[in-house]
């Protein structure tokens, strides 16, 4: 009787917490969008939701419930392609690719989330660099075309450096490359000074030079 008891509770509270992934409409985006639940470590869950009218990503810890992010139907089988694409937990947070356009080749954009509380951090930016080993994840991103942010993904501190905004701006007038964020190169970090390399030209008919910038990550972190 017991254990007939907790069954029932057990399918009641999965009916009543169900995700809604289903469209009569549309049923080949079943094919599409995966519903597949993300666990984090802390007990925190991501996933998609769908029905005919939007797609939606909700995050789950506890008692809290939000929706983080939303495609409207004129979008929605571009869902995981536009948007929010994937996510990478980190140790109080999670990191959030968003593609702003749904093709090749332009940069994504990354945001950064609390993954005990589902609130937004901050906006880093589009992409440079990132490494994922565990001792020392980062992400290397690009703010306002002229700044270089460094975010240490394990305690989400971070600090900036300005670029040459005058050698992009040469570069790309110059040149075939659209996106400044593919001009820096050969990122890395040692004794907590990372370096990266900047190919930049000044004109049509000069040939490419390079420029090493430096940043003091421990000083700089804040």
């Amino acid at each position: 009787m017991k254990l007939s008891f907790i069954l029932i509770l057990f399918f009641f509270l999965s009916w009543v917490d169900g995700q809604k992934c289903n469209c009569l409409k549309k049923t080949e985006l079943k094919n599409l969008i995966s519903c597949q639940p993300t666990q984090f470590q802390n007990g925190a869950r991501i996933y998609w939701e769908y029905d005919c009218n939007t797609s939606w990503i909700t995050f789950q810890k506890g008692n809290i419930k939000k929706k983080i992010f939303e495609l409207e139907k004129e979008f929605i089988e571009l869902t995981g392609r536009l948007g929010y694409r994937s996510w990478t937990e980190y140790k109080t947070s999670f990191l959030i690719e968003n593609s702003l356009v749904s093709g090749c080749c332009q940069p994504a954009e990354y945001i950064l989330y609390n993954k005990n509380t589902g609130k937004k951090i901050t906006s880093l930016g589009t992409i440079i660099s990132i490494n994922d080993k565990k001792d020392h994840p980062y992400i290397i991103t690009l703010i306002q075309n002229n700044k270089l942010l460094y975010t240490n993904l394990n305690n989400n501190k971070s600090c900036t450096i300005k670029v040459p905004q005058d050698k992009i701006k040469s570069t790309l007038k110059n040149t075939n490359e659209l996106y400044p964020e593919n001009l820096f190169e050969n990122a890395g970090i040692k004794n907590e000074v990372l370096t990266i390399r900047l190919r930049y030209k000044e004109s049509n008919n000069t040939a490419w030079k390079i420029k090493t910038i430096t940043l003091n990550t421990k000083i700089g972190s804040k």
